[in-house]
């Protein structure tokens, strides 16, 4: 379905890709109700698309591994990567299909909901993940997948990029049942703080509710615990925590205007992947995520928010500088 990688990327993201249509809207509706929307914008959108463009805007090159429709929003979509600077030749095109569609509606505080219409993501097969991994000479340093692909999808992208010697990085965004040997590849698994307690009853089944600080990092160490070989647990406005072993640490998010948060964990798991794949610790990589998403909430619309290597450096040493 998909041709072989002609160059070795630094990071490989193997996911979903959309297209968007957000909606503005002074507040969220309720259950049955009616909003009218003061404005709409197509967008590039879908999990694995957006995290390639977080890689790619961190100067790390990047290729994604996905499937689009024979549609017109095939075309929108592939367009839209390359300008970002993500290489596109292992998004196969899949007849008779629609490409990925989301309806993404934005309340006037940035908070959102979204509805996602999942395209051929499902047409991902093994011979293409090993191709890329497993199988090949030179293969990236880093590989990204979410939980919008197939759990089949994970476990081959766990199981091929342990065999190549890739940093596996495992966002559980959302939560689906995955196997204890692709759960033993994570490192980091990256989850918001919902995930978190989802992906905990899901395991053990107890109850796993983040409110706070202590219970993410409690979180997170169970999660190692359960065979993760790396957590980060995102807390939106309050940072996230990170767990190592039996080492579990919060870091302070940094301070934010909020106009749109969609797309911003996102913003964060590229981020971080990039910040790895430039052999960055976890805790740097950490907080170079903080430090993206924190100006990419600042912007309406996804990928097409995200800053640049430059603008999140400058985050950071702004915020290290003596006060």
């Amino acid at each position: 379905m998909i041709n072989l990688v002609r160059a070795t990327p630094k990071a490989l993201v193997i996911g979903s890709v959309h297209h968007d249509r957000s909606l503005d809207v002074p507040r969220l509706p309720r259950r049955g109700e009616t909003v009218l929307s003061g404005g709409a914008r197509d967008g590039l959108g879908g999990k694995g698309a957006n995290q390639a463009v977080a890689i790619a805007r961190m100067g790390v090159s990047c290729a994604l591994l996905g499937a689009v429709g024979d549609d017109t929003s095939a075309a929108f979509v592939r367009d839209q990567l390359v300008a970002h600077g993500v290489s596109v030749a292992q998004v196969g095109v899949v007849p008779g299909r629609h490409t990925g569609r989301a309806t993404v509606v934005v309340e006037a505080t940035g908070e959102n909901l979204i509805v996602v219409e999942p395209g051929p993501v499902d047409r991902i097969d093994r011979a293409t993940v090993d191709a890329n991994l497993r199988d090949h000479a030179a293969p990236p340093t880093v590989v990204v997948v979410q939980g919008e692909v197939p759990p089949r999808v994970l476990a081959w992208a766990a199981d091929s990029a342990g065999a190549a010697g890739t940093r596996f990085v495992l966002n559980l965004a959302p939560v689906v049942p995955v196997a204890p040997e692709t759960l033993r590849q994570a490192d980091p698994l990256v989850v918001n703080e919902h995930e978190a307690g989802d992906l905990l009853e899901l395991l053990d089944g107890g109850p796993a509710r983040v409110v706070d600080v202590d219970d993410a990092i409690g979180v997170a160490r169970r999660l190692v615990a359960a065979g993760a070989r790396s957590v980060v647990v995102t807390l939106g406005a309050g940072g996230a925590v990170l767990a190592d072993g039996p080492t579990a640490r919060h870091l302070a998010a940094f301070p934010a205007t909020v106009a749109d948060t969609t797309g911003a964990g996102d913003c964060f798991t590229g981020t971080l992947a990039a910040a790895l794949a430039n052999g960055h610790s976890l805790a740097e990589a950490t907080r170079w995520g903080l430090a993206a998403a924190s100006l990419a909430v600042g912007r309406p619309g996804a990928a097409s928010a995200y800053p640049t290597r430059e603008q999140a450096a400058d985050v950071l040493r702004r915020e290290a500088a003596p006060r």
